[in-house]
């Protein structure tokens, strides 16, 4: 008689991200930021707006929150694009990467959005990975930034 074993993996949820997920996300934030050296993103008003925006999404194991992509639409006045500004999974687990960039671009697809941008820090290798995996290429850009007003004198 022969036996197979079966895997024991839990599976991988993915759904919209709710307030609710505040304190998990915020978690996965700040190591995030710690690995990354940028600005944290998970705030409460941030979340908040991410959850109405329809494009942004966590990942879940036995109920325990193992990644999330903050992305909102923006619109330039010719057109809509949905622009992800996050993308995190615990221990920066490609199979977590994937799935929600996968959703991203469901949710856009189905909300007749068809263009996409993607920002990550340049150390953000398994980021790159799932983003590339998903048929994004990079863009030759460069982007500028300066803070204004009081933010500007704290350094943030």
């Amino acid at each position: 008689m022969n036996t197979t074993e079966t895997s024991t993996v839990p599976a991988l949820a993915v759904r919209p991200l709710d307030i609710d997920d505040l304190a998990s996300v915020t978690d996965l934030d700040q190591a995030y930021v710690a690995r990354n050296a940028c600005a944290r993103v998970a705030e409460v008003a941030a979340i908040r707006h991410y959850a109405r925006g329809g494009h942004a999404f966590v990942a879940q194991r036995e109920g325990e929150t193992c990644g999330v992509v903050l992305a909102h639409t923006v619109w330039d006045g010719a057109r809509p694009s949905v622009r992800v500004v996050r993308l995190i999974a615990h221990g920066d687990a490609f199979e977590v990467l994937d799935r929600l960039m996968g959703a991203v671009v469901k949710s856009a697809y189905d909300a007749a959005v068809y263009d996409l941008a993607v920002e990550l820090p340049e150390s953000d290798a398994a980021g790159r990975g799932a983003v590339e995996a998903n048929a994004f290429g990079v863009a030759p850009v460069l982007r500028f930034e300066r803070v204004l007003g009081s933010r500007a004198a704290q350094g943030s």
